[in-house]
């Protein structure tokens, strides 16, 4: 496996952990990895709960600006990839 195969891979899982722990605050899973988090029903309180949710999943604190500033499934995952 190429370190481009496993990237795509590890930022693969990391979507799919995004979009649960999105839908998880949400309470719905009509969104694209494209959407903003606030646009589509999101909320502060919500925006913990995602954090607390990731940082649970891949053992690590995520600070609650990461998603303020990566408001997109996409943008976070990238940012978490690459923090890790």
């Amino acid at each position: 496996m190429t370190a481009t195969e496993s990237e795509t891979r590890g930022t693969g899982e990391l979507t799919a952990l995004v979009r649960k722990a999105w839908s998880d605050a949400l309470g719905h899973d009509e969104f694209t990895d494209e959407d903003h988090f606030f646009q589509v029903g999101g909320h502060s309180l919500g925006a913990l709960h995602v954090v607390r949710d990731l940082g649970e999943a891949l053992g690590r604190r995520i600070p609650v600006r990461t998603l303020f500033r990566n408001p997109t499934v996409c943008g976070l995952a990238q940012t978490l990839a690459a923090d890790a």
